[in-house]
């Protein structure tokens, strides 16, 4: 069983045991923030099109980093110059919780700042949720989709006013999104069976995925270590670049994402 295996499968009964105890149903009740910004929109904007990820770990890494306060980061990335935030909220995984997307809807609210929800999507019920929480958007990950959930799930979050991000890996993952409504397209440049990077991935698959993905926003996600790789693959075709290691190793993640626009030399490896 690989890592996502793992992920999935523990997300399903996460969702089912959530199900199950009513908290589905408590969201119901509850009015969702109406002045949360597109993602989209504000990526066609973007002079560097950059979405700053907060991450306390990863099941490859480890802890990555255990200090950062989520307002203060989110915060400083919006002053430092990002497009947009992605906040993990997978608990057992990744160390994150729904309660980081709340406190980071509290800092991107004074700027207009979207958040992506990066989560493992598994049922619909999670895309009301991320809705309440204060996302703009919701990661959608092919890989363990099939076609008929992904449209599934991309028309119900449009109907709750919630901007996709469909994930892909390869050609196959690819021709799932045909059709799909999804707002963005995003290749991952992480194998999420072994967790391995190779931003060659995003290089190699980045024109066909533009040429497919008509009006979608089309992003490079992981492995993105300088400027110089930005510029490489906004000349395959993206738009957004999604980079969350490489700030939140530091002590200051907004200060990284500030110096790394600055193509500062010292903080490029």
């Amino acid at each position: 069983m690989t890592i996502l295996d793992k992920i999935v499968a523990a997300k399903r009964r996460e969702t089912d045991a959530l199900r199950e105890c009513g908290y589905y149903r408590a969201l119901d009740a509850m009015d969702a923030p109406q002045d949360v910004p597109s993602m989209a929109a504000a990526l066609r904007k973007s002079a560097k099109g950059i979405i700053a990820e907060f991450k306390r770990r990863s099941p490859s890494k480890g802890l990555i980093n255990g200090n950062a306060d989520v307002e203060q980061t989110v915060g400083g990335y919006a002053g430092a110059g990002a497009a947009a935030c992605s906040v993990l909220t997978d608990t057992a995984f990744f160390g994150g919780s729904c309660a980081d997307l709340v406190r980071a809807r509290v800092a991107a609210r004074e700027c207009s700042l979207p958040l992506l929800r990066k989560e493992f999507v598994v049922v619909p019920e999670q895309l009301a949720e991320a809705r309440v929480l204060g996302a703009s958007a919701v990661l959608l990950i092919a890989s363990v989709l099939d076609g008929a959930e992904l449209a599934s799930l991309c028309s119900c979050a449009s109907s709750l006013g919630l901007e996709t991000l469909v994930e892909v890996h390869t050609l196959s993952e690819l021709d799932k999104t045909a059709g799909c409504g999804a707002d963005m397209v995003g290749v991952n440049s992480r194998d999420l069976a072994d967790m391995s990077t190779d931003v060659e991935r995003a290089m190699h698959l980045g024109e066909e995925v533009a040429r497919r993905a008509g009006d979608a926003v089309v992003i490079a996600e992981s492995g993105i270590t300088s400027m110089a790789d930005v510029e490489r693959l906004r000349g395959c075709g993206y738009r957004g670049f999604l980079i969350g290691e490489r700030f939140m190793h530091e002590d200051d993640p907004a200060e990284a994402l500030r110096a790394f626009l600055n193509n500062d030399k010292k903080m490029e490896s």
